[in-house]
């Protein structure tokens, strides 16, 4: 989980990371206190605030993360105790507040990211949902895939710069022996080219090198 304090009392933000670095959550969590800037806001999963509403959302404005992803940023914000109206959106703690009260909020944020992720798979500017089936391109354009389409793309995710070959999705997706004589696979990608092609706007995305087929990584954008 990475986790940034923006606060104009340095000496708050520098006791808090310093408790949050010390704090040692369950197995298999772990925070991580990044040094904030606007450019590295993308890398975040939770900022933490003893900024006002006002002050916070003008901050927040000043970034140029794309609204729906930084809607997925958790915030938590820090209020006076006399502070009772709350907007809605975010997580708020009233001082005076203790460390563990911070950790018992982070831990479920903690547990929706993994469930998250691993429901999610993510190439650059390439989001796939895979319980829904659907497929997002930069946050904007979407298409929903069948269950065949869905396996093929998976596979092709998965297999990263190795591509994968025919015979691999035949023996993976439809449990057939690869050297069966079908054009199931050749009918399903010609619909999923298509269907990407049609949808998301975006020419030669699946690409076949010398009988591997891969995702075009000039159109996927870098990897995460």
């Amino acid at each position: 989980m990475n986790l940034a304090i923006i606060t104009s009392n340095i000496l708050f933000g520098e006791s808090l990371k310093t408790l949050l670095e010390n704090y040692k959550f369950r197995k298999g969590r772990s925070v991580v206190v990044k040094d904030f800037t606007l450019e590295n806001i993308e890398d975040l999963d939770v900022l933490v605030s003893d900024y006002d509403s006002t002050k916070f959302k003008e901050f927040l404005s000043n970034t140029k993360m794309q609204k729906n992803k930084l809607k997925e940023i958790e915030k938590i914000l820090i209020t006076q105790k006399r502070f009772e109206l709350l907007p809605k959106g975010n997580i708020y703690l009233k001082r005076p507040f203790r460390i563990v009260e911070l950790v018992e909020v982070l831990q479920p944020i903690f547990e929706r990211m993994k469930s998250k992720r691993e429901n999610n798979k993510v190439l650059g500017y390439i989001s796939f949902i895979i319980s829904d089936r659907k497929l997002i391109y930069k946050d904007k354009q979407a298409v929903l895939l069948t269950e065949k389409e869905s396996d093929i793309f998976v596979s092709l995710l998965n297999s990263e710069d190795r591509g994968i070959t025919k015979e691999e999705v035949m023996s993976k997706v439809w449990m057939l022996n690869p050297n069966i004589e079908t054009h199931t696979f050749e009918t399903h990608l010609y619909r999923l080219r298509k269907k990407i092609k049609e949808g998301l706007i975006l020419n030669d995305f699946i690409i076949n090198k010398e009988g591997r087929f891969y995702l075009n990584h000039k159109l996927t954008g870098e990897k995460n």
